[in-house]
């Protein structure tokens, strides 16, 4: 989500909180004063939503950056592949249910879709729903499928998953941790994972 829209978002619906000390410099706080004041808002309404967008907008160039570091040459060399996709869940449910119903691997908009590229035939993807776990699995089968999203086109890549499995019991970020004996980076749109981690995965979920 773009710091316009998460301004649009203050303008238009309430939100949770919850307290954070902090401190500006006394410039920082007159310019909040004099914004706050022409919106009607308060301070704490626009210090999250500019950060909330600041946040939203470093992820997309960290993800930008990183994106040739997370696809390891040795893994994506590897005969047997394994991949860790996160679902979208908190940026838009819809996204996130409609990937579970049609069975698929997707991901939206530039900087996130070109990871479904990365994919071929005979790979494994494991769906990872934020704050939840892995949710899903399943193996990529066909060519790459491109759709309009929310009206804009061509933004959403996806690769049909055969053999998908919806688990009953999603494994948690740190069962994913216990099972492997890694860590994982779950933040980025997707990852390739060794051998090791996947081997362990597939593991876990067909002897449960």
């Amino acid at each position: 989500m773009t710091l316009a829209n998460h301004i649009k978002n203050m303008l238009n619906t309430p939100s949770d909180s919850q307290l954070l000390s902090t401190r500006l410099a006394t410039t920082t706080v007159n310019k909040l004063d004099e914004l706050a004041q022409e919106l009607e808002k308060t301070r704490s309404e626009l210090i999250t939503t500019f950060i909330e967008g600041g946040i939203d907008e470093l992820e997309k160039q960290l993800e930008a950056q990183k994106t040739n570091e997370v696809f390891s040459d040795e893994n994506l060399a590897a005969d047997k592949r394994y991949f860790l996709l996160n679902t979208n869940f908190n940026n838009s449910e819809t996204d996130h249910y409609t990937m579970l119903e049609n069975e698929e691997a997707s991901a939206f908009y530039k900087h996130w879709k070109e990871n479904i590229t990365h994919l071929r035939e005979g790979d494994i993807v494991f769906l990872y729903q934020s704050s939840v776990g892995i949710v899903a699995y399943g193996f990529v089968s066909g060519n790459l499928i491109k759709r309009d999203h929310e009206g804009n086109k061509n933004e959403w890549y996806s690769k049909k998953l055969d053999n998908f499995v919806r688990l009953d019991k999603p494994l948690t970020a740190k069962g994913c941790k216990e099972v492997t004996k890694t860590n994982f980076n779950f933040r980025m749109t997707m990852v390739s994972l060794s051998q090791a981690q996947g081997d362990a995965l597939m593991s876990e979920f067909t002897q449960a």
